[in-house]
């Protein structure tokens, strides 16, 4: 995504644009708290009645609806009468779209407190979520399940469209037993084992992430088809499979940690499995891209970061894996796929 010139826009208008940013999200994400767009998805309503029902000062209220209305979520109807947009509507809490959680969690201390840290970030190469926060991103979760829930919530449904792009881009018909690592609530692994129905599935994470997976999968009617193993994938504890499938894993961590990880799943990997990374590519040719940015999020929240594909084959190579191809899956991801090297001696 290019950054591209506005029309009949001076360069401070944009610059504007780009320092007020921070009012646009925090105004998304109360709306998102709210729960605005689910009281306004049967039609117009007046602020005063808006404000009863979501417990909210009217005049308070009224300001950020007539704010909405500046963005494009909400249209006024006089006398401050509102009406839902398109727009507004991916502020719902559920359904096909619904951006609520993504709203809220990005909003949240959890990640506005470290980005607010950005410069230290940057003058460092650390990640500022322990200055801020008193503890490392998975550690403020633990403490703070509220938050986390959204975060979750957040990721499973950025989840599942990619998901639906992964299994369209790699044929996974060709294993018997494929592996999550990593793999939270097992959306992705829920797709490709409907997608695929000669597959079965390990998914494997921390116990305490894992929780309410198995009860994902059985709503899916995928238990049977599926194990369930918790532990931590720097640990020698990595089940056997066909595939190795790590959706956005490589990119929370620094290439000292991936390199750890990668080499415990070929350890664990049997002669001939396959190891298939999705991951979003930074371009080579330095081109701009919004990957440049999702780049940011990572050094400030966890230290990770994106990567080149030059750099996902030196990485993997460092791992004893040898990068066969790379498949785009979609506009967000691409499906990295590698094998043991030849000489691998299981060391």
């Amino acid at each position: 995504m290019s950054p591209t010139p506005v029309q009949n826009v001076s360069p401070q208008q944009q610059m504007l644009e780009f320092i007020t940013s921070a009012w646009k999200t925090q105004l998304v994400a109360t709306v998102a708290r709210l729960g605005l767009a689910d009281a306004l998805a049967g039609g117009a309503r007046s602020s005063d009645a808006l404000a009863h029902e979501v417990k909210a000062h009217p005049d308070g209220l009224y300001r950020l609806l007539r704010g909405g209305v500046a963005i494009g979520l909400f249209e006024e109807k006089p006398p401050r009468t509102f009406s839902l947009t398109p727009l507004g509507a991916c502020l719902r809490s559920s359904g096909p779209g619904a951006m609520a959680d993504l709203a809220i969690s990005q909003a949240d201390r959890s990640h506005w407190l470290p980005w607010g840290q950005l410069h230290e970030a940057v003058r460092t190469g650390l990640p500022t979520t322990r200055q801020v926060l008193g503890a490392d991103i998975w550690e403020h979760f633990a403490k703070h399940p509220e938050e986390a829930t959204f975060f979750a919530r957040a990721m499973g449904a950025f989840s599942a469209p990619l998901a639906s792009d992964v299994v369209r881009a790699h044929d996974f018909s060709r294993y018997a037993r494929v592996a999550d690592v990593g793999g939270s609530q097992g959306i992705l692994l829920a797709a490709v084992l409907r997608a695929f129905p000669g597959c079965r599935g390990v998914l494997f994470d921390l116990p305490h992430v894992i929780e309410g997976a198995r009860e994902h999968l059985k709503a899916e009617g995928l238990a049977d088809r599926t194990e369930v193993v918790g532990g931590s994938f720097f640990e020698p504890v990595l089940p056997a499979a066909d595939a190795y499938l790590l959706k956005n894993i490589l990119h929370d961590w620094d290439d000292a940690s991936s390199i750890a990880l990668l080499t415990q799943i070929r350890r664990a990997a049997p002669a001939g499995a396959r190891l298939l990374v999705v991951e979003a590519l930074i371009p080579e040719d330095g081109s701009p891209s919004s990957t440049a940015l999702l780049d940011l999020n990572m050094l400030v929240l966890v230290g990770g970061r994106e990567r080149t594909a030059s750099e996902f084959k030196a990485l993997l190579a460092s791992a004893g894996w040898a990068l066969e191809r790379i498949t785009p899956a979609g506009s967000l991801v691409s499906v990295i796929e590698a094998r043991q090297h030849l000489s691998d001696n299981r060391g």
